[in-house]
């Protein structure tokens, strides 16, 4: 059974992990491991659409996209946008015949969270809603302003 194991670590975390099971002589578990280092990084990759996805994707075998858009109701550009991200988190693999497939019989989420991890400073929270605001900007320049309606003065007749 092939098992994926998704969690909450940082790197010092991961690595003591790594080292206690080589010092054990414990084999290593069969499950691959997607470690993220904070509970946004988690909850950024895997949105509720995406768990939809795998979902649907576990034990089917190899599908196309528009199979994949077909069972989950929703349209092919946004479940390719899920897919496309997936796939960068290598969750999704892709086939020889360009089908997609969830390699994985099952999936294992393990995280705690602390209390430091449940806190958001309010500063921080501001700075953050500040960049991405920024970043969520289109275009580089600055937006126009309205127009403002003018009072035309009234024309001499001749010049109609």
């Amino acid at each position: 059974m092939r098992i994926v194991r998704i969690s909450l670590a940082t790197l010092d975390e991961f690595f003591e992990q790594t080292l206690a099971e080589i010092r054990t002589g414990e084999p290593q578990k069969e499950a691959k491991v997607f470690s993220y280092a904070t509970p946004e990084l988690l909850f950024q990759t895997f949105t509720t659409s995406r768990w939809h996805s795998i979902r649907v994707m576990a034990g089917a075998g190899p599908m196309s996209i528009r199979e994949l858009a077909r069972r989950l109701g929703r349209d092919i550009k946004g479940v390719h946008r899920d897919v496309k991200v997936l796939l960068e988190e290598d969750l999704v693999e892709h086939t020889s015949t360009g089908a997609i497939v969830f390699p994985y019989d099952a999936v294992h989420v393990d995280f705690l969270l602390k209390a430091e991890d449940l806190t958001f400073p309010v500063a921080d929270h501001r700075a953050a809603a500040m960049s991405a605001e920024r970043n969520s900007a289109q275009s580089p320049r600055t937006p126009r302003r309205p127009a403002v309606r003018r009072k035309s003065a009234a024309r001499p007749a001749q010049n109609r």
